[in-house]
């Protein structure tokens, strides 16, 4: 267990520096590593959080798994993929606040799919 909890931090807070000084070295006018890093950033830690969450959750018994549970799991990942996507436009673009509705509104989303999945809404 302590492995697994070293992992999620050590893991992302060394991506997480990595991308920060690639950042920093490549800060041309209009290049895009810095809103690169950014939202890859975000949604690693996203990634981490529900990936935490999940766990505490099955481990409390507080959803019932109904099977879909790979599918949550998994599909996580495509879901960054496609609103990472769509967040990395919008600030690429100069929309910066537009880009951070999408991500909130992303997490808020994927918490409802999350709980409709496992019955907690009805």
């Amino acid at each position: 267990m302590k492995r697994v909890l070293a992992a999620l931090l050590v893991i992302p807070l060394a991506v997480a520096a990595v991308l920060g000084v690639l950042g920093w070295v490549f800060r041309r006018r209009r290049s895009s590593l810095p809103v690169i890093a950014s939202v890859a950033s975000q949604w690693l830690v996203a990634y981490m959080l529900w990936t935490l969450a999940a766990a505490l959750a099955e481990g409390y018994g507080l959803l019932e798994p109904r099977g879909y549970f790979g599918y949550t799991r998994y599909g996580f990942g495509l879901f960054a993929i496609i609103f990472g996507l769509w967040q990395f436009r919008l600030a690429r673009a100069g929309a910066v606040r537009q880009a951070s509705r999408v991500f909130v509104w992303s997490q808020i989303g994927w918490l409802l799919l999350v709980l409709a999945e496992h019955g907690a809404l009805g």
